[in-house]
């Protein structure tokens, strides 16, 4: 299915019988043994690293300072606008002319930073002109540093975006809002420091689509713990509370997790998140799961001027789309970007997921119950000058269900050029 941007994540406390504790201990064990044997490798310089990342972060926050004004065009060509299925209608196509304007500013105040980002472009079809739309893309934050590494970071945003066919399913229109506020702490140090977020974030759709309105409250704690020749292990405990008031139904997920980040060569990466996830909901067809969740991502530039990155993801995805309930998604990806030269590059990806969705059907009438999307791409990009850059991006999606209903696959095609005043 065609990139889509699925709204907030829920959560929610379910205390667990015997049984179901004695397997989360189990799990958890688990968890913290692999981690300790990923940290069975030789040592390596970290504290240079840290000081050429503490460097890099300097530079970002430099250039983040002033006042910034980007100017940008995308054509999109797309083979099949309305996610249909090629085995059973005729596809339409379409041209989407998108003009945007994204504005920056960011100022230091004493230690700390203030930082705003606009963008809005416009969406027009030019054959199927009713499915244009207005973007919208805001956000303000704030870096207030206090003590030795201390950072608070409180945060403010709102997005509007149409919504994708292949999201709903039906050949009608919907514009989604999102809107959040929050704020998170970090204090990463040598030795033990705290770690901790809040976010609440609200999704609303088009009239038709109220069922899927949906308010979501986001707790994260947690205790992390860096040492140079080991790297960074975060243990944490996640909840994200999920209310559907048109419905009246709540979905709730309890995470806990630990995450290990390391540089095992001045060349690799890996970031390891493993995490035991609680979901439950208010409506009994929905149901629950209760089940490992990860994240792990392996990165090397071992060949020069070339970057390979491999990630796997299990995670609850409670997609206000989803009629009343939540997916439980598997996904992979490979990318490979290759710096051609200074002003080239080129990248290269593929992406597999699976999910299996649990919802109900009486709330919404819905025939699938999994399915599995893969995406095929490459972008280029040149920079012509300082100011000015050209980027060219092609992909292939393909969507296939358990049902043989709502599947499709296209091409996507889009040259993009931005301005900096």
């Amino acid at each position: 299915m065609a990139p889509s941007d699925h709204p907030q994540l829920r959560t929610h406390f379910v205390m667990p019988g015997t049984g179901r504790l004695e397997r989360r201990t189990r799990v958890l064990r688990t968890i913290f043994v692999t981690a300790a044997a990923l940290t069975i490798t030789p040592p390596v310089a970290f504290a240079q690293d840290n000081i050429g990342s503490n460097g890099a972060l300097e530079e970002r926050r430099l250039v983040d300072y002033g006042f910034n004004l980007t100017a940008g065009l995308d054509l999109l060509y797309d083979d099949n606008v309305y996610r249909v299925d090629d085995a059973v209608a005729d596809p339409k196509s379409d041209l989407i002319v998108t003009p945007s304007i994204e504005a920056r500013f960011g100022r230091p105040v004493g230690r700390h930073d203030i930082l705003f980002r606009a963008k809005l472009g416009y969406d027009r079809f030019l054959s199927e002109q009713q499915r244009s739309k207005l973007r919208v893309d805001t956000e303000a934050k704030a870096d207030l540093r206090f003590g030795a590494t201390c950072v608070v970071t409180p945060r403010a945003a709102y997005r509007q975006q149409r919504a994708d066919y292949g999201d709903l399913n039906t050949a009608t229109e919907n514009l989604q809002r999102f809107t959040s506020f929050g704020a998170k702490l970090s204090c990463e140090r040598p030795g033990l420091f705290p770690v901790a977020a809040y976010s609440h974030d609200l999704t609303r759709n088009a009239d038709q689509f109220d069922y899927a309105d949906q308010t979501s409250d986001s707790f994260m704690g947690g205790i992390g713990y860096n040492k140079p020749s080991l790297g960074t292990i975060t243990a944490y405990y996640a909840r994200v509370d999920s209310k559907r008031d048109t419905l009246g139904i709540e979905n709730r997920i309890n995470s806990w997790g630990l995450r290990f980040q390391r540089s095992v060569s001045p060349l690799t990466q890996i970031d390891a998140d493993l995490r035991w996830l609680d979901v439950d909901s208010d409506s009994a067809a929905v149901g629950s799961y209760d089940g490992l969740g990860w994240k792990v991502s392996l990165s090397t530039n071992a060949v020069p001027r070339l970057k390979l990155t491999a990630t796997t993801e299990r995670s609850i995805v409670n997609d206000s789309l989803i009629a009343a309930g939540f997916a439980i998604e598997t996904a992979y990806r490979v990318q490979g970007d290759f710096a051609i030269s200074e002003l080239t590059s080129a990248g290269l990806y593929a992406e597999w997921e699976r999910r299996k969705f649990r919802q109900d059907a009486a709330l919404r009438p819905f025939t699938i119950n999994a399915d599995r999307n893969q995406r095929l791409g490459g972008v280029l990009s040149r920079k012509l000058s300082d100011r000015v850059a050209l980027t060219l991006d092609a992909q292939h999606y393909r969507r296939r269900t358990d049902t043989d209903i709502s599947q499709f696959s296209g091409t996507q095609v889009t040259l993009g050029a931005a301005i900096k005043f």
